[in-house]
């Protein structure tokens, strides 16, 4: 890798951080109103807004003047600070910080591979009856495990430990589980860790989640089973629970808030407002995610007219380029091989002035790199003449538009 890739790519990290940190901080705050407003399902889907508007952070700015951009810049403003203000990284220091981070995502990611790893040899034996595998541990389970065909992994003393109801609703509990495709969301926040290793609202945000993800599952049994709640809780309450980590699977851990989730069987929400709460978060969403995808290019400079005289070679033209301090607006002229392509660089200077940096191309190949200062609103000249005769002069005049 480049040192020109490192220094590009560092922001580009340094602003999905940004993102990710912006989000996990709002589910943080709302995922208690809205579970107690929409129930249990709504607080749990609120956290795919921490990948989304860390993937939005990724993608690539839109172009000026985009309507979309547009819409959204105001919105964005307080992010597109935090943003420009992390990503202000030494270039000199740019190498080093992403061999750190790639050798902490590296540790993490191996650190999980170990725990999973010790957990499913801590599952023992396992004979599988359909979906549901029988340990040869009384300490096994219930979990689901696996990912793309996950299977329920249940104690050797199953079938003694629970009575029928309460086997059904563990099972249950563990298809919800599958059918929701918790495993998978389980590894993205692996992920997630692995690459955040640094920041601790992911630690919180991927523990906080998991609970979330517990009491949601527990919520769609229990409107399954209605008349069930009893069996549910005793159920809970006969379960050893797991003091390992599962990076990857659904199990019933000791740092699940047992006595919450007991307590949350006996709460109920209507379908109305559970659908109300899925629009609400699914709007918010796609504004978090719209917003900090602007939040890359949300100008910031003064806006400037550029009013252009150009001469090629006889053949003249008057196109209007606008563009802000520091972004660079592309001019091309000609077609083939006699096309000329001019990048122009607007900065403020004093009095007044503008300071214009300029790259001037003919068939593909650099010819000059002129730079004039001019009042607002008075010509500037730029004149190439190359050794086969062809010609370009440019006449720029200058005038800053009203943000």
């Amino acid at each position: 890798m480049t040192a020109i890739d490192i220094g590009e790519l560092l922001p580009v990290l340094l602003r999905a951080t940004v993102a990710l940190s912006v989000a996990a901080v709002a589910v943080i705050a709302l995922r208690l109103p809205l579970r107690r407003a929409f129930g249990p399902g709504v607080a749990y889907a609120a956290w795919m807004a921490v990948p989304l508007c860390a993937l939005a952070a990724l993608l690539p700015a839109a172009p000026t003047g985009s309507v979309l951009a547009l819409h959204a810049a105001p919105a964005a403003q307080p992010l597109a600070a935090a943003m420009r203000g992390l990503a202000q990284a030494p270039s000199s220091a740019s190498g080093l910080t992403l061999l750190a981070w790639l050798a902490g995502a590296l540790y993490f990611a191996a650190r999980q591979m170990r725990q999973q790893r010790a957990y499913m040899r801590s599952q023992g034996k396992l004979t599988r009856r359909g979906d549901i595998a029988y340990s040869d541990s009384l300490h096994a389970g219930p979990a689901l495990v696996g990912l793309w065909r996950p299977i329920i992994v249940v104690p050797a003393d199953f079938d003694r430990r629970y009575t029928s109801r309460e086997r059904e609703l563990i099972v249950a509990h563990e298809r919800t589980h599958a059918n929701r495709h918790d495993p998978l969301a389980n590894a993205a926040s692996a992920a997630l860790r692995c690459l955040n290793w640094f920041n601790p609202l992911v630690h919180i945000a991927e523990r906080l989640m998991r609970a979330d993800q517990e009491l949601a599952c527990d919520a769609e049994v229990v409107r399954s089973h209605p008349n069930a709640r009893r069996n549910y809780a005793t159920a809970m309450l006969k379960t050893q629970l797991s003091v390992s980590e599962a990076p990857l699977a659904c199990q019933w851990q000791s740092t699940h808030p047992l006595k919450e989730r007991i307590v949350n069987l006996n709460r109920t929400t209507p379908y109305a407002l559970r659908l109300t709460g899925r629009f609400l978060i699914a709007i918010a969403m796609a504004g978090g995610s719209l917003a900090t995808w602007a939040a890359q290019q949300t100008p910031t400079g003064p806006l400037y007219d550029v009013a252009v005289k150009l001469d090629i070679g006889g053949a003249s033209s008057a196109p209007h380029l606008h563009t802000r301090a520091g972004e660079t607006a592309t001019l091309r002229s000609g077609d083939g091989a006699q096309q000329w392509e001019t990048k122009l660089t607007l900065k403020p200077a004093d009095n007044g002035k503008v300071f214009i940096s300029s790259s001037v191309k003919h068939s593909g190949k650099e010819v000059g790199n002129p730079g004039l200062l001019v009042a607002l609103g008075e010509p500037g000249t730029v004149r190439i003449e190359l050794d086969d005769k062809s010609r370009l002069e440019m006449q720029l005049t200058v005038t800053q538009l009203a943000q």
